[in-house]
């Protein structure tokens, strides 16, 4: 039977993508890339979204292709629901015979269904004199600002100041959240949340993670801003209630993790126990 400490690091290494998976998902942007750039003609497309940031684990749900049409002064000129509609019909002529990509409040959805590989495909608008892109918000109306780019850079800084611990630990609790019926919270909300949870690196990972945890309960009660400065909270429609329920569910984990530090040695069975509640079938205690 492996250790608590090996069995988790055996964990974390399985939520990445493989080298296979990883080809795959190369191969298949590129295809739909080069599909949008033919029949759209944007100034620049760019991978955004947990898969460029390094923090997506599989099973792979969606990647984010971010396309910029074009540059303007101030409020693009068209209605976000005209843009998503044109980014749409794009997508059924390059794939006549799929189902329609599906609308969504970002984006556009398509779904290949032989590589299981699903797409979001965010229209945006460039800010002229501003580091800023407009994205479209379909159920109000609305353009919103942002920039991935920034959400990227404030991603990569906050890794290396944990030294380099925050995207395992981040992921294993995305994996943790998918595990929860319940839960309100949202991927890049979890994410945001944590840019700030290490100061400095954590001892090792299954004290991060419980430190992790234990911030992310903390944090949840309070609204939690854009990284990049631009748009609304990235948790604006969350209740109080939704809040409070969150935070119950992460504290409970925490709460399971310092069992575990404290049985680990002397009783790693019931630690293991322990991590597979916590985690599911997909933490194993030993093997190959």
């Amino acid at each position: 039977m492996w250790s608590v400490r090996k069995a988790l690091e055996k964990f974390i290494q399985s939520l990445r993508l493989t080298p296979q998976q990883r080809e795959e998902v190369i191969r298949q942007h590129t295809v739909v890339r080069e599909q949008l750039r033919q029949r759209l003609g944007p100034e620049m497309d760019f991978l955004s979204g947990s898969y460029s940031r390094n923090t997506v684990l599989r099973p792979l749900h969606d990647i984010d292709l971010f396309i910029v049409l074009e540059s303007v002064d101030s409020t693009p000129p068209e209605s976000p629901d005209a843009v998503l509609k044109r980014v749409r019909r794009a997508l059924q002529g390059a794939w006549p015979r799929k189902e329609l990509p599906i609308l969504q409040q970002h984006s556009v959805h398509l779904e290949f269904s032989t590589s299981g590989i699903e797409f979001d495909v965010v229209p945006a608008f460039k800010q002229l004199g501003r580091n800023a892109y407009f994205i479209p918000e379909r159920q109000t109306g609305r353009w919103l600002r942002t920039n991935p780019r920034l959400h990227k850079k404030r991603s990569r800084e906050a890794n290396e100041q944990a030294g380099k611990k925050l995207k395992p630990l981040l992921k294993t609790v995305k994996h943790w959240n998918r595990q929860q019926s319940s839960s309100p919270l949202g991927s890049f909300h979890l994410e945001a949340m944590s840019y700030d949870a290490f100061p400095e690196p954590p001892e090792g990972y299954l004290e991060g993670l419980e430190s992790l945890f234990t911030h992310l309960s903390r944090k949840v009660l309070r609204p939690c801003s854009d990284p990049a400065g631009l748009g609304p909270d990235v948790d604006a429609r969350m209740s109080a209630t939704q809040r409070q329920a969150a935070s119950q569910l992460l504290a409970s984990a925490a709460g399971q993790l310092r069992h575990v530090l404290a049985e680990e040695e002397t009783l790693p069975v019931q630690a293991h126990r322990r991590m597979r509640a916590l985690f599911g079938e997909e933490y194993r205690t030993g093997g190959s």
